[in-house]
């Protein structure tokens, strides 16, 4: 299932009313803001209200799951979601961590030159 810009910017309407509570705003970024057409994922990005210290990220997502948005994976700055069976990810800039995809490809993999 594929995203078009009005149905993410429409999401974004709904993430908003929630998020200030969080200590969040939202933004749409990547593919969907850029470029025309339908994206295979929507790309939010999730930032800071600068009067609050942090983002509640475990309580944002978990509100999030009251209008349908599911969490999939993730940690720190990247958490994977679906929402209406589309893929989004949330990307959280202040938060630390390295994410590692669920099913790396070999390019997600260290370079090892004894194997080269």
């Amino acid at each position: 299932m594929t995203w078009l810009q009005q149905e993410a910017i429409d999401l974004c309407i709904k993430l908003e009313a929630i998020a200030p509570d969080y200590g969040a705003h939202i933004g749409l970024t990547g593919g969907l803001l850029y470029k025309e057409g339908e994206r295979k994922d929507a790309d939010i990005i999730i930032y800071r209200i600068r009067q609050v210290q942090k983002i509640d990220v475990d309580g944002l997502l978990d509100a999030f799951e009251l209008i349908g948005v599911r969490k999939v994976s993730g940690f720190g700055w990247c958490h994977k979601a679906t929402y209406q069976g589309k893929p989004i990810d949330f990307f959280f800039p202040e938060e630390d961590g390295e994410y590692i995809p669920e099913h790396p490809t070999i390019d997600d993999l260290p370079f090892n030159p004894e194997f080269a």
